[in-house]
């Protein structure tokens, strides 16, 4: 079985830098069991109402962002789609009454690619691009990966790419030596107590029991945490987790890797 993944996306200088966190990335297809037939990925750079599949034969390169250096701009990942496994996506979501679309035409964003070129960088998995919806309740968010697991048995890598810290009011452009705020340390801390021991309910009132929760998940905006769940519920018949990785940069944005399920 294919464990399912959550990845920190962080910036999206992230693409052309080397640091202790793209190292990581890097060597994250050393900790699969095998090569994935496919990657399903949630992107918190896609949202829609109602969750959407991407159904490419290959995908474009979004640059989704502004301001930044010429060489991100030039990047190009034209991944394959996966149209059956596409299919596949798309019924077994129906089957748990998910309502389901396909997209055709959009192509992946820098929530997707800016992860994957340092994972597979030669775009040679195909990917199956999802949306996420940030208005669902945890207990639906987490409902729409479990619908999806039966891929993990076929070899399909299910990812969600997000930030389990996002807050743009609280980030310190000026700290770039790793260092945190306590208060984010604080946060992940009870992350990582609430995951490994699978704490669903405690995670779907995180709000009221997580410390600085609205910190960590601005209340205007929790779109980034979301694909945290997705990739959770993906492993519920298994209900294993463990932190892969955790830096930090700007003080608050945390660079996080969880597996979910055991890679066998």
């Amino acid at each position: 079985m294919m464990p399912s993944l959550f990845i920190a996306h962080g910036a999206p200088l992230l693409a052309i830098e080397n640091n202790v966190y793209t190292e990581a990335l890097n060597h994250l297809p050393n900790l699969l069991p095998r090569r994935p037939r496919a990657i399903v990925m949630f992107s918190a750079h896609w949202e829609a109402f109602e969750q959407t599949v991407g159904s490419v034969d290959t995908f474009p390169t979004i640059h989704d962002f502004g301001g930044f250096p010429q060489e991100l701009y030039e990047i190009q990942y034209p991944a394959k789609g996966d149209m059956e496994i596409a299919k596949e996506t798309a019924e077994l979501l129906e089957k748990a009454g998910v309502p389901v679309s396909l997209n055709t035409t959009r192509g992946l964003d820098h929530g997707h690619w800016v992860v994957l070129q340092h994972i597979y960088p030669d775009a040679d998995v195909p990917v199956v691009a999802l949306s996420v919806n940030p208005n669902l309740t945890i207990e639906q968010q987490y409902a729409i990966g479990k619908a999806l697991s039966p891929l993990r048995a076929k070899d399909v890598l299910i990812i969600g790419s997000g930030g389990t810290i996002h807050n743009f009011s609280y980030i310190d452009m000026r700290e770039t030596s790793g260092g945190a705020f306590e208060w984010a340390l604080e946060f992940e801390e009870w992350l990582q107590e609430t995951l490994t021991e699978w704490k669903v309910d405690d995670l779907a009132n995180f709000r009221m029991r997580a410390p600085h929760a609205d910190k960590a998940v601005p209340v205007y905006g929790s779109e980034h945490f979301v694909p945290l769940v997705y990739a959770m519920g993906a492993a519920d018949d298994v209900r294993f987790a463990k932190r892969l990785h955790m830096s930090f940069r700007y003080g608050s944005l945390s660079h996080t890797i969880w597996q979910f399920g055991e890679a066998k």
